[in-house]
């Protein structure tokens, strides 16, 4: 069966130029193009879509409008916003039903390459055994109002390290968290830094924006009892396999765009597991016991009580975040990153090996054998014989 697409744009010229961009995958995909989100829901109305991708600034009603609408009234469909504007009001709208932005002019292969993969990872994450799970569980975090302030703010093309200090300074607590995780081995200053734009300055805001986001996801975890999982070792684990991520990234001579995603993934990579461990106690208790007695991997332990596994919850609800589908896919996949479409070394790549390295170097996480490296992924990619570097880049990350 065919993929439906749906573009919406106001301007003819540009829905002209999609389709001939476009037009050697009509044999694989259904295009429909339209000039309005209202023409849009319309159409949305009468059949299913897979994706629509519309512009931002359209008149009537403009793309954050659209997409807020259809996760309204289609939470499946993906969510895709193409535009060249940087409007930080709707940006910060569109925070949580969008699930990739693409900056416009878009590469025709860039653009074909983000639909296949967001197809194929949807696919991968509406099988029914992870909806079923995932609609019985009575708690689920929800993602942090600040990250979306954040998100919407750093799209300017300049943001005053003061302006983003100033947000945060808003929330005490996660001011106190960042300030005393930069002073930390994790970052390795050879100075103190006491003030909040100082060490904005120092992280970079991506990667501020990305400790945010894990510090708010895990700290809706703090009171809850959790089924065998310590909170503290966790984080401690996420965030070695985020700053193994983004070196391995840089390494790669990657785009900044990929490093931060590698660093934000690594962060949230195993929060499948809170999820999992807050909502179902006795049923990850035993999870965890029985992979300690098998012995075998945790993910088998899981996939055996509840038959998907940590990383495919983590990354469904990611997913429902709006979360970058590169992003949502590294974590659905670091255990798993032969079931890709990935093409070349992307986020998915960096946190798998991360995930592995740290796990070798350090042990695994609560004492439970852990899957290795994806020896075949690396194959495909000819990224095997950068493992090597990556181990040495890993040993020497604190």
């Amino acid at each position: 069966m065919k993929h439906r697409i749906l573009f919406v744009d106001d301007e003819p010229a540009v829905l002209s130029g999609l389709r001939r961009t476009l037009r050697t995958l009509s044999a694989d995909w259904d295009m429909t193009f339209v000039e309005s989100g209202a023409r849009a829901l319309e159409l949305m109305a009468q059949q299913p879509f897979d994706v629509v991708i519309s512009d931002m600034m359209m008149p009537g009603m403009n793309g954050a409008e659209l997409l807020n609408e259809v996760m309204r009234r289609h939470p499946k469909t993906i969510r895709l916003i193409l535009s060249g504007h940087a409007d930080r009001d709707l940006i910060l709208k569109c925070v949580g039903s969008t699930h990739q932005c693409l900056s416009k002019p878009c590469d025709g292969a860039v653009l074909q390459a983000t639909l296949r993969r967001v197809i194929a990872l949807e696919a991968s994450l509406e099988s029914e055994a992870i909806k079923r799970l995932v609609t019985r569980l009575e708690y689920l975090p929800s993602i942090p109002a600040l990250y979306g302030e954040l998100v919407a703010l750093l799209q300017a093309p300049e943001t005053p390290v003061e302006e983003v200090a100033r947000i945060v300074e808003r929330d005490p607590a996660m001011t106190a968290k960042v300030l005393k995780l930069v002073n930390s081995a994790f970052f390795g200053l050879s100075r103190q830094v006491s003030s909040l734009p100082d060490a904005c300055g120092y992280l970079g805001l991506d990667t501020l924006r990305s400790l945010v986001l894990s510090l708010q996801t895990f700290s809706q975890f703090q009171s809850r009892k959790l089924g065998g999982i310590e909170l503290e070792p966790l984080w401690r684990h996420s965030l070695r396999t985020a700053q193994a991520a983004k070196r391995i990234a840089q390494r790669q001579a990657a785009a900044t765009e990929i490093v931060d995603e590698a660093f934000v993934a690594g962060l949230l990579h195993d929060v499948g597991k809170l999820i999992l461990a807050a909502n179902c106690v006795a049923e990850y208790e035993q999870a965890l016991r029985q992979a300690r007695e098998k012995p075998e991997d945790l993910v088998e332990a899981e996939r055996a009580v509840f038959v998907c596994d940590h990383a495919d919850v983590g990354g469904y609800v990611m997913g429902l975040w709006g979360l970058p589908a590169s992003v949502v896919e590294a974590i659905a996949l670091h255990h798993a990153p032969s079931r890709s479409h990935s093409e070349g070394f992307d986020p998915l790549t960096a946190v798998h090996a991360a995930n592995a390295l740290v796990q070798e170097r350090d042990g695994p996480t609560h004492s439970i054998l852990s899957r290795g490296l994806d020896l075949q992924h690396f194959q495909k990619l000819d990224l095997a014989h950068r493992l090597e570097t990556w181990r040495q880049e890993v040993r020497n990350t604190p």
